[in-house]
């Protein structure tokens, strides 16, 4: 018996956000062991490995377009902001990041107005302001030094934003396949370089666990397409708010480490900033889509 879209579509989001943590708390593991940029690289190499076969099946038709320049700029900002979120997590508590990183909805949402012009209806800004408010609270700026971590999370997180607008704009005139397809032709090669500079040969047991950062990275990218594929944004998006859960848990299992409450209230704040923005999205498709719709 099948699931409904809705249950099928919480449990994908909740797929994506343990992996993220999977991968986040394997790369804390490395922290003083391996390198930043070496495991980007083997990250980049094993996510590719394990999308061979999906790779296969779109042939060298899949990386057949007209906007190299476009895809070149998504794979080099992509890359970039695997360099800054890995970073991020060797520097800051797991909880932080996670945090932090589940802001970036508000940022697309400002990107947006800004860059694209969408319409600047009050729900969004008002949106954008509580989640901005809800960032504000985990850093707490004036109430302590604000770690290194912290502003590269910071930074991932806008720049992930940025890099939906990029999406968007491909999305308009490219196939799913091909956007994935050219993002691996960069990472590989481009990750490798900084890599050598920094190398050390990985024993076998630390080859498996960047085996897994790779399958854990494919399997969060994985996950959160079929999430929304699944359900509506305003049934998934609140699960993002496990990424938070699951990372206080292995945080805490593993590093002894566990967010504060300030951490917990931002994050929720920002949950909630997000869901309810996404509800006023779809509430004003619904009557463009029956206007479309009715016949004359």
């Amino acid at each position: 018996m099948a699931l409904p879209g809705t249950v099928r579509g919480a449990l994908w989001m909740m797929g994506s956000t343990a992996s993220w943590c999977g991968m986040a708390a394997i790369t804390r593991h490395f922290t003083g062991e391996i390198h930043t940029y070496e495991i980007v690289f083997f990250r980049s190499v094993f996510g590719s490995v394990f999308l061979i076969p999906w790779l296969m099946n779109a042939g060298f038709d899949g990386l057949r377009t007209d906007r190299i320049g476009m895809h070149l700029l998504r794979g080099f900002m992509g890359l970039a902001i695997i360099y800054l979120l890995f970073s991020a997590i060797q520097r800051a508590p797991m909880g932080e990041v996670a945090a932090i990183v589940a802001s970036r909805p508000i940022f697309a949402s400002f990107l947006a107005i800004l860059v694209l012009h969408e319409a600047a209806k009050g729900r969004r800004w008002t949106a954008v302001i509580v989640g901005f408010v809800g960032a504000l609270v985990i850093i707490r700026p004036g109430f302590g030094d604000i770690s290194t971590g912290v502003i590269l999370a910071l930074t991932a997180a806008f720049s992930m934003a940025f890099l939906s607008i990029i999406l968007k704009s491909l999305a308009r005139t490219e196939k799913p396949d091909t956007i994935v397809i050219w993002q691996m032709v960069v990472f590989t090669p481009c990750s490798l370089i900084p890599a050598l500079f920094v190398w050390i040969t990985p024993d076998w047991q630390q080859l498996v666990l960047l085996i897994a950062v790779g399958l854990f990275g494919t399997a969060t990218q994985r996950c959160l397409t079929r999430a929304y594929a699944a359900a509506d944004a305003t049934v998934v998006v609140p699960f993002d708010f496990s990424r938070l859960i699951f990372t206080a848990i292995i945080g805490f299992i593993l590093f002894d480490e566990f967010p504060d409450v300030w951490t917990w209230v931002g994050g929720t704040v920002i949950c909630i900033a997000i869901l309810w923005m996404a509800r006023g999205e779809v509430k004003e498709e619904k009557p463009s889509s029956a206007s479309r719709t009715r016949p004359a």
